[in-house]
């Protein structure tokens, strides 16, 4: 039987349409949200929440400086020079354990039976020991310890399966013990990624296939950790004050480098044209249901963890707008839908 959370946050895997892999994603237009009366207490705009959380995540304080400074400009050169552009090596890029894109592609087959997913899984002992310790956890009750692997795939169903693996593979390549800064800035991304997918399966229900929804929500911070060990390395860094320009244009290099992953990873065509609508707005813009819900999802996601860590109020929520999308009730929903969710890993 397929556990409570994973029905909440996937629905029924019959019940989906088929997602096609042999072409390109339609471009939708989602209709302009009208957004009526005054905003809420504790409403945040998302370029103030977008700020102050990678403010979070790279440990620095907030800054009074209106523009880039000579020394900030050269540093996202640099930033730009390595990240950015056709020189970019995606060599360098997380590789995904081997077992991971076979396994992806029979998950996404809904007659795909047991046996062939506990043959596949089989091939890597640390991904078997973690889906039968999910599959034990106090989230599930089982009256007996699941002992096997057959057990814990059946209790967990395909879409907890996923769910599972993509965190075990997501989790080491946000989490990094380089140093003091990448070891705080990785725990705070695994936050935000667990947090963004699930408002992105919460925002994109009825419009978004609910795995390629959970999928770009957890990989939108992927790029996160390889700018800070740029900035860190820099032999200027020193004199970087950190404007709000400055955080912008790093949050930016983020996004691209984190769609070059996607790229790379050759995830959905959707999650792909969804990550690429987000780290290029002013371009692309959020056209898709996903690339919609994603781009909310992921500022809803960061004043979460704002808030948890104190540097947002509780009453805090994203204030909506029209470009967005997503009414402020909604947006209320989503906050406190994420206040009130329960993973298998948390219980």
């Amino acid at each position: 039987m397929i556990g409570r959370f994973f029905r909440k946050w996937f629905g029924g895997a019959r019940g989906r349409a088929a997602i096609a892999q042999d072409r390109p994603p339609p471009l939708q237009s989602l209709p302009s949200t009208t957004i009526d009366g005054a905003a809420p207490p504790g409403a945040l705009a998302a370029d103030d929440v977008e700020d102050r959380f990678y403010r979070l995540v790279f440990a620095i304080g907030p800054s009074r400086d209106p523009g880039l400074s000579p020394a900030e400009q050269t540093v996202l050169r640099r930033v730009r020079e390595t990240f950015g552009g056709e020189r970019f090596d995606v060599g360098t890029l997380p590789r995904l354990p081997a077992v991971v894109p076979q396994l992806m592609r029979s998950l996404r087959n809904d007659d795909a039976d047991s046996r062939t997913l506990a043959e596949q899984i089989a091939r890597d002992t640390v991904l078997v020991g973690e889906i039968i310790r999910v599959a034990n956890s106090a989230y599930f009750r089982t009256a007996r310890p699941v002992t096997s692997l057959p057990q814990a795939i059946t209790l967990l169903g395909q879409d907890g399966l996923r769910r599972v693996v993509m965190q075990m593979v997501m989790r080491p390549i946000l989490r990094s013990d380089d140093s003091v800064a990448s070891q705080q800035a990785g725990e705070r991304l695994w936050e935000h990624a667990e947090r963004c997918a699930r408002a992105c399966i919460f925002l994109g229900r009825g419009a978004c296939d609910p795995f390629e929804a959970f999928l770009a929500g957890l990989v939108s911070q992927t790029g996160a950790q390889a700018i800070l060990r740029e900035i860190e390395r820099l032999p200027d860094a020193a004199s970087i004050a950190f404007s709000r320009p400055f955080v912008a244009a790093l949050a930016q290099q983020v996004e691209r480098l984190s769609l070059h992953a996607a790229r790379h990873w050759n995830f959905p065509l959707r999650v792909v044209q969804a990550l690429a609508e987000r780290a290029d707005p002013a371009d692309a813009g959020a056209r898709t249901p996903l690339g919609r819900a994603l781009l909310a999802a992921s500022r809803v996601a960061m004043l979460d963890v704002l808030t948890e860590h104190g540097v947002a109020e509780a009453d805090a929520v994203l204030l909506a707008t029209p470009a967005q999308g997503f009414s402020q009730d909604l947006l209320l929903a989503c906050r406190d839908e994420l206040r009130s969710a329960t993973t298998p890993a948390e219980a």
